[in-house]
């Protein structure tokens, strides 16, 4: 185990790194137990509540558990996991976040406004199902950074309107970035992943519904939610 003392201003994101690496070398294979809070925090000479939420990290990735008495084990994990938590690597900055909630801002307001005239029962049955997923993943302590995606790409595509759609689809790999980034910042708030799950089903009733206003309203509610969390947090 690489035990250089970490020197950061984000001292929890330089731990999540370091165990991820771990993860994929091999140093903590599947079922492995990983050292210690206390231990972590004397070997990389970090606090242990930088340590502790970096473990709160990996569990919503699911790529750890606690066991009650027992300690943390690394879980069983597919390469498509590893895949996804490759992409911590490529987290957004706050800066790169607000320009990009900035757009989303200006192209999503108007697509769920169109969503929630044009959707067929079939999409709004879409829409639930990943509502569904994302409580799903809730309950499991997930990040649930897809699904969220997921949720707002179909309502573009619900728009009816290619150019919305094309628009969407051309910053996709930046939204699932921004979004992880935003959601492993976020769920450290208490009650917040409850709060964005209770905001995503507003903007579905709004849409079930056929009310452009209130979907418009919910969806700018929801995204300006975000952006003043985020800006809570990086001025902390």
């Amino acid at each position: 185990m690489n035990d250089t003392p970490i020197q950061t201003t984000k001292t929890y994101e330089a731990i999540i790194q370091r165990l991820l690496e771990g993860i994929r070398s091999g140093t903590f294979p599947a079922g492995r137990k990983l050292p210690s809070v206390r231990q972590l925090s004397v070997d990389w000479q970090v606090g242990q509540a930088a340590v502790r939420e970096a473990l709160s990290a990996l569990k919503a990735m699911n790529l750890i558990t606690s066991r009650q008495g027992e300690g943390t084990f690394v879980n069983p994990h597919t390469s498509e996991q590893i895949a996804q938590s490759l992409k911590f690597n490529d987290l957004m900055t706050p800066a790169e976040v607000q320009s990009l909630l900035e757009l989303r801002l200006i192209l999503e307001a108007g697509a769920v406004r169109l969503a929630a005239l044009r959707r067929t029962q079939a999409e709004l049955d879409g829409l639930s199902l990943t509502v569904q997923r994302m409580k799903a993943d809730l309950e499991l302590s997930q990040l649930g950074e897809q699904t969220d995606f997921e949720f707002h790409y179909k309502l573009t595509e619900a728009s009816k309107n290619p150019y919305l759609r094309a628009l969407m689809e051309s910053v996709r790999e930046k939204m699932q970035s921004a979004q992880l980034s935003s959601r492993l910042a976020l769920y450290r708030i208490e009650g917040e992943p409850q709060q964005l799950l209770a905001q995503h089903q507003e903007i579905l009733q709004a849409v079930e519904n056929q009310d452009p206003n209130s979907a418009e309203t919910a969806m700018l509610q929801h995204l300006r939610h975000v952006e003043a969390r985020l800006n809570q947090l990086d001025k902390a």
